[in-house]
């Protein structure tokens, strides 16, 4: 799933098969020559939103989630093993029908904006059906573990014993009873209040740009356009957004004092170890696996993004940039971008996939042959990307705007990374065991777009674009796994520092400095604009700690690759080996733990060998990048377009 990100971040997409559901319209054109973009067929689901057979199946689940009402209700916690077995599959099918219905209406949303309107009633629907399932994972949830145990060896029920672990991954044990209903009670009456004050007030800040005052989104997409290309004009324009963060930032200060607070007497109260326990458990992580893989990022800091940096200095002809020229297109870079038809992208990626396998380029071939890719960008249709499962009896769907650039081929290959994941993974495992935890579901799409970067890599011949293919590679990367960490790092130190009492706006920019300051290195001079830019990232106060996700996911998927090159060098058996393998841990869901899942590849994510793995792919790169750079100026590709900013 991808979704829009500011300048500082890199092209990282959320770890969940749902959609980043953003509600602007997709104004983009239709490039020259993608005419034809393919628009999915979601009759395939229902053939409209009145049909008979939407409404047969809403009818179906209705009575049957009256019955499983009526037969479970109040009753979980005295059902035998064989007996909870029948009803968690019983629920299972439910969910599996209720799926099909959901997706339908996000994916008729996704579609056009304007079918908002029209699903109103269905939406409110749902919720009154739901009200007939919803008490059965609660109840789950309070059973006692003593009870749980001794039901869990009886046939039906141990298979579900996964999907019963990470339902219950949330419970207390030392919060329960009245106690746990205070406490969500407080949480979605204080937190969620803090969260939305804080979104109202990033979007209420203004920048006067040209006479006008507008929002701090819109002023950062003026990076680049006409008017703001040079250092100066970008150096001005970050003290203007510099200058309205400052003047917001006591209550920005105020919001998220509160909500690390919050966070910190929940894990007191839950007597959790440190503040980031709770994502390390919705992750399926030890401590040990986190702490390993954040020191060793920042362990490889200098010789990473400190040279990648000081390298990107040097193009530039400088030896420390000033942080407005951090996003400038380097002087050679190729002056017009190759632009791809849409036959060029499904070619690339097919083949791409074919080379590593033919399973995989089977699976993705019907994406297109079967109308579940919607491409065409539209006015009244969402922005982003994403590729969402149906469930396990029917497909996935692919959803962008696709552009004709090389962004757009690279995320076409990430969403279809993600749709083989979910056939796979849907098919080998149902509905329930075919999660997967957020830290680890990018496996498939981010390893997808390691294998069309490869054979984009590998088909380009022009030099010069091939340096900036591959500059752009090394950015992206550098960008997941190190700077997100960095995030990471901040959030830790905040915590620890907000345990002795309440922070200044000072004191956070303090912190927030240091660590980017650690992860530039010498040749980037940070800003005003910098000090003041932990405010417009979102994740710092709707879900903590999370943006180590995106690190770890870059990292593992950069060690697996580099495990697969290694068995492609050895011989076919090698390589069938690494596939058959590679394909197994994607079918896996939540059935086996992180370790499990990466035995069989030689790799253990509790020891700094398996990250620094991981990070010595970029160091592969970034080597080549280094031997590029005499490189000759682009000539300009057939069918190409000016180069974006």
């Amino acid at each position: 799933m991808k979704k829009h990100l500011r300048e500082d971040f890199s092209r990282a997409r959320k770890p969940s098969p749902q959609p980043a559901r953003s509600f602007n319209a997709a104004a983009d054109p239709v490039p020259a020559g993608n005419d034809n973009l393919p628009r999915w067929d979601l009759t395939q689901l229902y053939p409209a939103l009145n049909s008979p057979e939407l409404e047969a199946d809403k009818d179906a689940l209705e009575t049957r989630a009256k019955k499983f009402y009526e037969e479970y209700n109040s009753t979980i916690a005295y059902l035998t093993g064989p007996q909870l077995g029948e009803a968690i599959a019983e629920y299972e099918a439910l969910e599996n029908m209720r799926t099909k219905i959901s997706c339908y209406v996000g994916l008729l949303e996704a579609d056009n904006l304007n079918n908002f309107s029209k699903t109103e009633s269905i939406k409110k629907w749902m919720g009154e059906v739901g009200e007939n399932t919803g008490f059965f994972e609660e109840e789950l949830l309070e059973m006692k573990e003593r009870d749980l145990m001794t039901k869990l060896g009886a046939p039906g029920l141990a298979a579900y014993a996964p999907w019963i672990a990470r339902v219950r991954g949330g419970r207390s044990e030392q919060i329960d009873g009245d106690g746990a209903v205070l406490s969500a009670e407080y949480s979605s009456s204080n937190s969620e209040a803090w969260r939305r004050l804080y979104h109202e007030t990033l979007n209420g800040m203004r920048v006067e740009v040209g006479g006008k005052k507008i929002s701090i989104d819109e002023a950062h997409e003026l990076f680049g356009t006409k008017g703001y290309e040079s250092i100066e004009e970008r150096e001005a324009l970050r003290a203007k957004l510099g200058d309205a963060l400052e003047a917001g930032s006591k209550r920005m200060a105020l919001i998220y004092n509160t909500l690390m607070r919050d966070t910190l007497t929940y894990t007191e109260l839950n007597k959790y170890s440190r503040p980031d326990e709770e994502e390390n458990r919705g992750n399926l992580l030890s401590p040990e696996i986190v702490d390993t893989m954040a020191a060793t990022v920042k362990a490889n800091y200098s010789k990473l993004s400190h040279r990648f940096y000081g390298w990107k200095a040097e193009q530039h002809g400088t030896e420390v940039m000033p942080r407005a020229q951090l996003g400038m297109p380097l002087p050679k870079a190729p002056k017009e971008e190759a632009e791809y038809s849409f036959d060029d992208a499904r070619r690339t990626i097919l083949r791409a996939f074919k080379k590593f396998s033919p399973k995989f380029a089977r699976i993705a071939q019907k994406f297109f042959d079967q109308n579940r890719i919607d491409a065409q960008p539209r006015p009244d249709k969402e922005t982003g990307a994403f590729a969402m499962p149906t469930g396990p009896e029917n497909s996935p769907f692919v959803f962008m705007s696709y552009t004709g650039d090389r962004d757009s081929l690279v995320t076409l290959g990430h969403e279809l990374g993600h749709g083989v994941h979910q056939v796979l993974a849907e098919q080998a495992r149902g509905l329930f065991l075919s999660e997967m935890s957020t830290a680890v579901s990018e496996t498939a799409s981010i390893f997808a777009e390691m294998l069309v970067f490869e054979e984009m890599l590998a088909r380009e011949k022009d030099p010069a674009r091939k340096k900036d293919l591959l500059k752009d590679k090394v950015e992206g990367m550098i960008l997941n796994s190190m700077q997100q960490l960095s995030y990471y790092d901040f959030e830790r130190k905040a915590h620890e520092a907000r345990k002795k009492g309440e922070l200044s706006v000072e004191d956070i920019s303090d912190i927030w400095v240091q660590t980017q300051k650690e992860y530039f290195g010498p040749a980037v001079e940070t800003d005003k604009y910098d000090r003041y830019y932990w405010m417009v990232i979102p994740h710092f106060y709707d879900t903590p700690f999370y943006v180590y996700s995106y690190s770890f996911a870059q990292n593992m998927v950069s060690g697996l690759y580099q495990a697969y090159k290694a068995a492609e060098k050895e011989g076919p058996e090698a390589k069938q080996e690494f596939v058959d393998n590679y394909i197994e841990l994607l079918e896996t869901g939540i059935t086996r733990n992180l370790y499990e899942m990466t035995q069989p590849f030689d790799l253990d994510p509790e020891t700094p060998e398996f990250w620094q793995k991981g990070l010595s792919l970029i160091d592969k790169y970034l080597n080549e990048l280094e031997k590029l750079d005499d490189a000759p100026q682009a000539k300009p590709a057939k069918g190409a377009k000016p180069a974006s900013p």
